[in-house]
């Protein structure tokens, strides 16, 4: 299911209490009971400076800033210092990707002035979304605005495309959530898509006739793959299978080859893409076949 698909699903599902449990209170939890749920609706009071959430941590709930200002950064390079990419101010909402995915938090948002934020969870009510202006068209446009920002700034190829051309972009390709250990892409098979990685890394490998498997390469946020067998028609040359869970945008074979394959900026960058692989592909595929002594070594 992709995010947007869980996005429509969690305001169809959402519902309000029932009359009464808003003023039951809840009895004490049993010895060894597990403890209960974050309340639907949090009000957060919040210092200068104090951190709302860090990234990395799990997450799952999203936030709306009532008053006051808060700073997003983000880590460019494991180990780095976070770098402020924008502020977000009364009526904005931020945290919806890690409520929507279950993954763990995409940024470090920290208050910039004494600010206060509401924390709203999967339980709360449609109605309690709606009333501080989170509704769905407007959490998928943010969700997909903030994506999108992400892979262009990650991505030299798609940040040299004209605005238009991004926006398009934007609105095709559907973000989907991956585990670790999946397969995206098969060697010998069709491709039926292209693929942004936004979060979480992936591994490219070649298997030869004797089964032994050569890495191609790594791949982390900001990747595009999937474009050759897209453009040529041709059958996957390489295998992509995902070493941690991922968060990716991925593009139909059927809405490419309709709105974007005509498109020559884009199609001369995957083509250049492409054929960079294929050389990489040919030269591990020359790549002598061990003795079967050695395999044990």
């Amino acid at each position: 299911m992709s995010l947007l698909e869980r996005l429509r699903s969690l305001f169809a599902s959402s519902s309000s209490p029932a009359a009464g449990d808003a003023a039951a209170s809840p009895s004490a939890p049993a010895a060894g009971a597990q403890a209960p749920e974050q309340p639907p609706v949090v009000t957060r009071f919040l210092q200068a400076g104090e951190v709302v959430v860090k990234e990395g941590d799990p997450g799952r709930s999203m936030f709306v800033v009532l008053e006051g200002r808060v700073a997003v950064a983000r880590q460019q390079a494991p180990g780095a210092e976070p770098v402020v990419v924008g502020q977000l101010g009364a009526g904005e909402f931020f945290g919806e990707l890690a409520l929507l995915t279950g993954a763990a938090r995409t940024a470090t948002v920290v208050a910039v002035e004494d600010a206060v934020v509401l924390e709203l969870s999967p339980t709360a009510s449609r109605e309690a979304w709606t009333d501080y202006g989170v509704e769905s068209p407007k959490l998928e446009q943010a969700a997909r605005e903030r994506l999108m920002a992400d892979a262009i700034r990650s991505n030299p190829l798609l940040a040299t495309l004209s605005p238009e051309l991004q926006a398009q972009l934007g609105a095709a390709f559907v973000p989907v959530t991956v585990p670790a250990g999946e397969t995206l892409l098969t060697r010998g098979k069709p491709g039926d898509a292209l693929y942004l990685l936004l979060r979480g890394e992936c591994e490219v490998f070649h298997t030869h006739e004797d089964g032994r498997h050569s890495p191609l390469a790594t791949l982390k946020e900001g990747a595009l793959f999937g474009e050759i067998s897209l453009l040529r028609s041709r059958l996957a040359t390489a295998t992509v299978r995902t070493l941690t869970p991922c968060t990716l945008m991925k593009l139909d074979r059927e809405v490419f080859e309709k709105s974007f394959l005509i498109q020559p900026n884009l199609r001369g960058a995957l083509v250049r893409l492409g054929l960079e692989r294929l050389k990489q592909t040919v030269r591990v595929m020359a790549e002598p076949t061990r003795p079967s002594d050695d395999k044990d070594a």
